[in-house]
């Protein structure tokens, strides 16, 4: 990582299937902790993330990494209903849910040599348990960050 001397943070936003609100501090030359924080769907939930980098292309380009990773995450979510395999059972009134996953990352990141900003392409399943439906595997978590570097 080339820039490391110029930033060890970058905060920004990841799009997608949502929107998230992320930040990053970087711990070495090529690992990092990012947190995200989602709110929507009718609760929120706060992921932290280990994050590995590689240059993508060797020495082709100092600014195209290859990034991948591996987390955690908690929340709650409001609902009034609740799902078992593929049964919905309906609640007499609205209650709240919390909920408990493991997520996974793998990405390619650009960084802009001549701006603070950078761009990134990911994919982002993730396991989680929690009283709406026991558990779930999500693998359709595809999105793009964009991020101000500091």
């Amino acid at each position: 990582m080339t820039n490391a001397q110029n930033y060890t943070r970058d905060a920004g936003a990841r799009v997608g299937d949502y929107f998230t609100a992320t930040c990053r501090q970087f711990t070495s030359e090529y690992e990092a902790l990012e947190g995200q924080l989602f709110i929507g769907g009718q609760g929120f939930t706060v992921t932290i993330m280990k994050e590995h980098f590689e240059p993508a292309l060797g020495n082709l380009s100092d600014n195209l990494y290859l990034q991948y990773g591996y987390g955690a995450h908690i929340g709650l979510r409001r609902t009034d209903h609740y799902q078992v395999f593929n049964r919905t059972y309906r609640l007499d009134d609205e209650t709240i849910s919390p909920l408990l996953g493991v997520d996974g990352l793998i990405g390619i990141e650009y960084r802009f040599p001549e701006f603070p900003f950078l761009i990134g392409f990911d994919f982002k399943p993730y396991f989680e348990f929690s009283t709406l439906q026991i558990f779930s595997i999500y693998l359709q978590s595809f999105g793009m960050s964009i991020k101000y570097r500091f």
